[in-house]
């Protein structure tokens, strides 16, 4: 479920505000300037904080650049932890990513097909981008393996949480290059067809 601002106490409505101002700075002004030849000098002015602030809130310019990505994967991962698993392994997280993205803010399909262009142009940003997929992936695997009782050696987990963000690659690029017209809707059935057609593509054969 999306987080409740007024639910909050007041400092952490502040640091959520601050967050979210400097990464619909960072955002703007990456994609009007490039990645590359925007500072965080810049981007600090424009948000309107200070340098500490900004480090304070991400370690980097590029985990700024990419909040709509933490975003998904945040809500994914807390999702996850709410979950009771039962039945199939696939299915639960395929219905957990499925809830969460329908959870998202009305305003991040935009902040999101934004953010994954601009990641095409700066090749660190797409290193970054994967390598925080891995470290969900590895989050995902240990909750399935603690789910199941199953030993670290065992692979199933990891190669379940490594489908699940496959899956919403191919869904999730498809509806950017549509540069989202469907809406979310349309994600959200790209992302069905994406787990639905799982089963038959390990079974494809020459």
């Amino acid at each position: 479920m999306p987080i409740d601002d007024h639910a909050l106490p007041l400092r952490e409505r502040k640091r959520l505000r601050t967050r979210r101002t400097l990464a619909d700075a960072a955002l703007r002004l990456f994609t009007e300037k490039g990645f590359a030849a925007t500072t965080v000098e810049e981007l600090v002015d424009a948000a309107e904080v200070s340098r500490s602030t900004f480090f304070r809130a991400f370690p980097t310019k590029e985990a700024v650049a990419v909040e709509a990505e933490t975003e998904l994967w945040t809500g994914y991962l807390d999702a996850l932890t709410d979950h009771d698993l039962a039945g199939p392994v696939l299915t639960a997280l395929r219905d957990v990513l499925t809830g969460a993205v329908a959870e998202l803010p009305d305003d991040w399909d935009v902040r999101y097909v934004a953010t994954r262009k601009l990641a095409l142009t700066a090749p660190s940003l797409l290193g970054h981008v994967e390598y925080s997929r891995s470290g969900v992936e590895t989050k995902v695997a240990q909750w399935i393996s603690n789910n199941l009782d199953l030993p670290d050696s065992d692979l199933r987990p990891h190669v379940l949480a490594e489908l699940t963000t496959t899956a919403w690659s191919i869904a999730g690029r498809g509806w950017v290059a549509a540069d989202a017209s469907g809406g979310r809707a349309d994600l959200l059935e790209r992302l069905r067809q994406a787990f639905a057609v799982i089963p038959d593509a390990l079974q494809l054969s020459a």
